[in-house]
Parts: structure tokens; C-alpha cells; sequence
């Protein structure tokens, strides 16, 4: 019991000697929230989406604007070249006197009257694309934040693993001093130390090995999160410590993902857009009614003979009705898409609610047993612990062989390290049924 003591006393210390140095450099402690604000603002997916919904905000502001008059104004100016009369034999009559210059001003504005339905349509269209853009930019969030989660969680398990071996390595050496002493006193043989070296070399050679990976993997969350990559993180361990278990039965996750998952409110809004398609669809063949307004200054006088080099301004309102009979051609099949737009639609969300159905039960059932597999995994490591003190006592007594006392070493190493993938794959798997069910 007290090497099991000993051995959690020196992890702890190890802990905290990794906190503060690795390799000489520089050092960062990254909290969750921290992770999760700089990858967002850094991420380029995001800011595509950002950019999408941007765009969506715009075309939704332009689509309201078809509400206002259409107003234009045009001017015209310029010179006017001599005229020639002609007899019917096409011989020189005279050249009539008019004006060098001619000038034309137009005031006009229209306003929509009765459109069918098309502007306010329109407007309930790009209204609905802005919200899939804002639904798009949610699941994108979403994505991106469960793979900073995995990378996060990477960090953190290699840390725990290094400084596992680092307490293997401690123990390693400590071990083969005493075994080397037993040798010198001629209790074992020459193969006893042999291997024992053999095992501190592979100890030092995946220390080695676990410590570039960290190294890596820092370098990959300092380019997501746009920071120094000659910065060490180190995760904040405290998250670890939360609970995260399920206080719900599965079917209130399922519930909620209906609610929330981005892609299922995607599928039902896309079923919307296609009724408001529907809605536009029968608008093309109702007539258009308008009001319109126009003045016009111009100079010469317009159809006078002779010309008379006069300003003449003029103005009236006029209203405007049409229709395209041409429409009534493409009705039949023109509706006829548009309905079964909407039935496509409808058996997408239907789809998609199967697919969650299954997506969120396997989410739920990854977690309970990660949940289980880390309790389970928690006695192995009691169990191994006392069966490596038992072995240990009886190799330095003489009553076991070496091999005995590694294969003890290599099940406590191995359930040890088991038990940190454990519990770091358990927060893993939370945060994915948080995904699923729209809740990350």
C-alpha cells in the first residue's frame, strides 16, 4: 500500500513540475472557454458562414425595398443637325430653320400597388433564408467546437501519459538499482538487469515519443486558435472534474434534438420555403396593378411644324394594370413542381428525424458505457496496483521470477493509461450528444 501511495504522491508531483517547464519553453494554461472563443473568431468555415449570412441579411433588406416606388430619372442633351427638304424627284427643295440643341428631362415613379402576393412572398423567402444561414452558422459553430473538444482532449491525455512515464521511468530506475545490487550479491543472474535496462529504454523512448506528440498537437490548436505556436498549452483539467452524467432517459435527448439539432429546424424551414415557393409560383399568373407618376421638361416643342425652339414641361399619373396570359400555358406544370418541391422537402425532414433517432440513442449509449468503462477501468487500476506491490515484494524476496514482476508492471501501465483514454473519451462522448441534440 505505501508503493501505491508513493506512486500517487509522485504523479501529483510530476504535475506540477510539467506545469512549469517543458523543454524550456513557454508555457499557457488554455481554459475551455478561452478554446472555444479563439477557434470561433480564428476559424475560416465560420467566417465564410458569418459572410453567408451577411449576404443573406442584404438580400432580405433588398427584398423589402420592393415595397418603395421605383424612381428614375433620365436627361438627355444634345445637338441637332440640319435638315434637308427633299422634292419627289429627290432634288433640293431648302433647308428648314430648327433648333441646334435639344434637351429632354424625365421625372417617373411607380408604385407597387398589387404585385399578387410576389413582394410580400419575396420578402417571407429571403427571411427564410436568412434563418437557414444563421442555422448553417450554428451547426458550423457546433463542428467546430467538438473537433477543438477532440483536440483539447488529445492534449490533455498525452499529458497524463507522459507523466505516467515518467513515474515508470522513476520506478524503472529505482528498481534496477536494486536488482543490480541482488546481482552484485549473486541472488540473480545477468538477464535480470539485461531486461530491466531494456524495459527503462522503451519507458524513455515513449516519453520521448508522447512528449512530441504534445508538441504537435499544440502546434495544431495554435494555428486553429491563431496563436503562438511556440507556445506549450496545457489543457485545464478542471473541466475533467464536472459531471457529466446522464440525468435524462433517452428519449427527452431525442425530444430535444427534434427541437434543436440545427439540420432537423434546416429540414423544417426548408419545407416552409418550399410552400413560400409554392405561394410565388401562383403569384406569376395574377395581374399587376401600379401607380405611376411622371413629368418631362423638354425642348423643342415635340410634334409642331415648324419646329419651335421652346421649353415645354409636362406631367401626369397614370394607372397601370397587366397581365401574362403567356403564364397560363406553364400553369399545370409550373404548380405541379412546386407541390412536389414541397413533398420532396417533407420526406427530407422525415428522414432526417429517423436519422437522428438513431444518431442521438447512439450518442446516449457511447456515453453510459464510457461512463461504466471509466468505474470499471478505476478498480482495474486498484487491482493492479496491489498486484504489482504482491509481485514486487516477492520478486526481492526470491519467491518470483523477473518476468513475473514486469508482466505486473506492464498491466498496471497499461490500465493506467486505459483509465486516462477512459475518462477523456467519457467528456468526448458528452459533448457529442450535446452536439447531436443541438445543445453545444
Amino acid at each position: 500500500m505505501t508503493k501505491i501511495i508513493k506512486r500517487t504522491i509522485t504523479l501529483s508531483l510530476i504535475s506540477l513540475v510539467t506545469f512549469f517547464s517543458f523543454e524550456t519553453s513557454a508555457q499557457y494554461k488554455l481554459s475551455v472557454e478561452e478554446l472555444f472563443q479563439k477557434g470561433i473568431e480564428h476559424s475560416i468555415t465560420v467566417q465564410s458562414t458569418y459572410l453567408k449570412t451577411e449576404i443573406a441579411n442584404e438580400k432580405n433588406s433588398l427584398a423589402k425595398n420592393k415595397r418603395l416606388p421605383d424612381v428614375a430619372v433620365v436627361g438627355q442633351f444634345g445637338y441637332v443637325g440640319t435638315s434637308t427638304i427633299l422634292d419627289k424627284d429627290l432634288s433640293f427643295v431648302k433647308h428648314p430653320s430648327t433648333p441646334d440643341w435639344r434637351q429632354n428631362y424625365q421625372l417617373s415613379a411607380v408604385q407597387p400597388l398589387y404585385e399578387g402576393g410576389r413582394i410580400n412572398n419575396g420578402i417571407k423567402k429571403s427571411e427564410l433564408e436568412q434563418e437557414i444561414a444563421r442555422l448553417s452558422l450554428s451547426q458550423d459553430k457546433a463542428n467546430l467546437k467538438l473537433w477543438l473538444i477532440s483536440k483539447y482532449l488529445d492534449l490533455y491525455n498525452l499529458y497524463r501519459q507522459r507523466d505516467i512515464y515518467a513515474i515508470s521511468i522513476d520506478e524503472a530506475k529505482h528498481r534496477l538499482q536494486d536488482i543490480r545490487k541482488m546481482r552484485e550479491e549473486g541472488m540473480i543472474t545477468t538477464n535480470d538487469v539485461l531486461r530491466s535496462e531494456i524495459e527503462l529504454t522503451n519507458f524513455d523512448l515513449s516519453y520521448q515519443e508522447t512528449t512530441n506528440n504534445i508538441a504537435l498537437v499544440c502546434q495544431q490548436l495554435a494555428i486553429a486558435l491563431g496563436m503562438d505556436e511556440d507556445i506549450v498549452y496545457e489543457p485545464d483539467s478542471a473541466f475533467l472534474r464536472s459531471q457529466m452524467n446522464i440525468d435524462t432517459g433517452i428519449e427527452d435527448y431525442i425530444q430535444t434534438a427534434y427541437l434543436e439539432y440545427p439540420q432537423m429546424r434546416i429540414a423544417k424551414t426548408n419545407i416552409a420555403l418550399a410552400k413560400n415557393n409554392l405561394e410565388i409560383t401562383k403569384a406569376d399568373y395574377l395581374p399587376s396593378l401600379s401607380l405611376q407618376f411622371g413629368n418631362t421638361f423638354q425642348r423643342p416643342l415635340p410634334n409642331t411644324s415648324p419646329i419651335q425652339d421652346l421649353f415645354i414641361d409636362s406631367w401626369g399619373i397614370t394607372l397601370n394594370l397587366s397581365y401574362k396570359i403567356s403564364s397560363l400555358f406553364d400553369r399545370k406544370h409550373s404548380l405541379s413542381m412546386a407541390k412536389t418541391q414541397i413533398n420532396l422537402q417533407e420526406l427530407a425532414e422525415e428522414q432526417q428525424r429517423q436519422n437522428i433517432r438513431g444518431i442521438v440513442k447512439s450518442a446516449y449509449l457511447k456515453h453510459k458505457e464510457a461512463l461504466m468503462r471509466v468505474k470499471l477501468l478505476e478498480t482495474s487500476v486498484e487491482q493492479a496496483n496491489e498486484n504489482y506491490r504482491i509481485v514486487d515484494t516477492k520478486y526481492f524476496n526470491q519467491l518470483a521470477i523477473l518476468t513475473d514482476l514486469l508482466d505486473a508492471n506492464t498491466i498496471q501501465l497499461e490500465v493506467e493509461l486505459k483509465l486516462t483514454a477512459a475518462r477523456t473519451n467519457a467528456v468526448y462522448t458528452y459533448y457529442q450528444l450535446l452536439n447531436v441534440c443541438g445543445k453545444l
